[in-house]
């Protein structure tokens, strides 16, 4: 198999540069999700849940959106696990293994379109919570910006092509044609 493309956020974009593009396109998102809910249903009373459900909602979102990349991968046959990062403050999902190209994409878009589906749904049930859903589904579209990225990379590579998860990023391979 030859490598196609390698990919390496941090080598390509920077880490400086992917927090603030992130930051950016989710201050963005909190100021559109809120005011499009808050024009939906304008005489909503919130519940002040105080800070410690806020802090709660957060921490819970970090781990899902690991364990939903990994979802996809268990599902196919294949073995993934979520490993700690250099700092220990950070974790993710570790493919130790090759997995298809629709695999990979089915597992790097899945907390995105599942934690901001719930996200929208959850507000047209329970506006009172509307700010928590939009800290969860901010917080989950600030994860999420280099899964797009991702997602944009294996998008436009070959439909029989394959992922194979490294200590630098990704690399994009395909079989070898001769």
């Amino acid at each position: 198999m030859n490598c196609f493309k390698s990919i390496n956020l941090i080598r390509d974009y920077g880490k400086l540069r992917l927090w603030f593009i992130s930051s950016l396109f989710s201050l963005t998102y909190f100021i559109v999700y809120f005011m499009s809910f808050s024009m939906y249903q304008p005489e909503t009373h919130y519940i002040q849940t105080g800070m410690i459900p806020v802090l709660l909602a957060a921490l819970i979102v970090l781990p899902m959106h690991v364990i939903l990349h990994c979802v996809p991968i268990w599902v196919s046959g294949k073995r993934a696990s979520v490993s700690f990062g250099d700092n220990r403050l950070t974790f993710y999902c570790r493919i130790p293994g090759v997995i298809s190209r629709r695999v990979a994409l089915t597992s790097i878009s899945m907390p995105l379109f599942l934690i901001t589906a719930a996200a929208l749904i959850g507000p047209l049930f329970l506006p009172q919570f509307l700010h928590l859903f939009a800290i969860v589904s901010t917080l989950n579209i600030f994860l999420s910006l280099k899964d797009m990225i991702y997602i944009q990379h294996l998008w436009n590579s070959p439909k029989d092509s394959y992922l194979e998860d490294g200590d630098s990023g990704f690399q994009i391979i395909v079989r070898r044609t001769v």
